[in-house]
């Protein structure tokens, strides 16, 4: 009986977590109790101090329970029926994970999506398969070359810095909140006459989140967090040492078919109250970040026009009438 114990706690030693877990369970004088994980109510995950030295906690479980015979029979029984339940747990595990990589290989890539997460209460219909919908598009660049294309036509400042035109269409259009569309050529003579790079040396856009959108997979989003320090001449005025802080803003770079950039949208801020440029982005929001905003609303942080007040104070001032013949009632 001791050498069968010995062999038990051995193999339970080599099987997964859960069943270290389950003869602690059985074999132990206090009992641990998992719990479940809220995903599934068919895993059963331990709590962290639980998990802390479980695999020692075996084999002197086992050593304690087999000083009697009552105690060796139980805990061979306890072992044996969790061994073959561990068994049973991955053979089960192992069809699973061959069924996934079956869908996987098969390209059911709408399936995986569908069991990888399902769409929380009052969602359901309106969570998009972004990848069924990418993989299920005709342009001919995927997504993953489409946002490393992306990310070296912004190596090359969108046409701006030596090599770069070439990166553009013909029929390339510019667009910001305010400016544009533009065409080629008042955009490349628009961007060189601000000179940024030579007024905020330190300047740094913070790219990031780069995606290919699902609905137009000819096109790359991305967000900038950009900073940068006046510490040169800024369109002929000297520099003022402010330091900027710009608002997250939406980017976008659309490809043609050959790979050539045909619309390039910037300075989109996603909230306004972010930084230290009026909520303003693009070159605007270098005008106004070093005290130098240009004479147009356009150019100004954000305000309520008197139409918009006035309804406002309408609105509240019916709810106060309202208010009154309610409290005459």
């Amino acid at each position: 009986e001791g050498r069968i114990l010995s062999w038990v706690a051995y193999r339970l030693q080599r099987s997964s977590m859960s069943a270290e877990m389950s003869l602690i369970a059985f074999a132990s004088p206090v009992a641990v109790t998992p719990s479940v994980t809220p995903s599934s109510q068919h895993s059963d995950v331990m709590s962290e101090p639980a998990l802390l030295g479980m695999t020692s906690s075996v084999g002197r479980n086992v050593e304690l329970h087999a000083s009697s015979a009552a105690g060796v029979s139980t805990a061979i029984f306890a072992s044996a029926v969790m061994l073959r339940s561990v068994h049973r747990q991955r053979r089960r595990a192992g069809r699973a994970s061959v069924a996934v990589l079956r869908r996987a290989n098969s390209g059911d890539t709408a399936t995986l999506e569908r069991d990888a997460q399902k769409a929380p209460e009052g969602l359901e219909g309106q969570i998009v398969d972004e990848e069924a919908m990418l993989a299920n598009s005709s342009f001919p660049i995927k997504p993953d070359d489409l946002v490393q294309k992306c990310k070296e036509v912004l190596g090359r400042g969108v046409g701006t810095l030596a090599g770069g035109e070439a990166d553009l269409a013909d029929d390339f259009e510019f667009c910001a909140p305010v400016v544009g569309p533009i065409g080629k050529e008042q955009y490349l003579e628009a961007l060189g006459t601000f000179k940024i790079g030579e007024a905020f040396p330190d300047s740094n856009p913070n790219y990031h989140f780069f995606r290919v959108d699902p609905f137009e997979p000819d096109r790359v989003w991305f967000q900038t967090r950009k900073t940068g320090t006046n510490t040169g001449d800024f369109m002929n005025k000297p520099a003022t040492g402010k330091a900027l802080v710009f608002p997250p803003e939406a980017y976008s770079i659309r490809f043609n078919d050959a790979g050539k950039v045909k619309e390039f949208t910037v300075g989109y801020p996603m909230d306004r109250r972010v930084g230290n440029t009026g909520g303003l982005g693009g070159a605007f929001g270098y005008f106004y970040g070093v005290g130098r905003p240009l004479p147009i609303p356009e150019c100004q942080p954000y305000k309520r026009s008197w139409q918009f007040r006035f309804l406002n104070w309408l609105s509240r001032t019916t709810k106060r009438f309202q208010g009154v013949k309610v409290q005459k009632k």
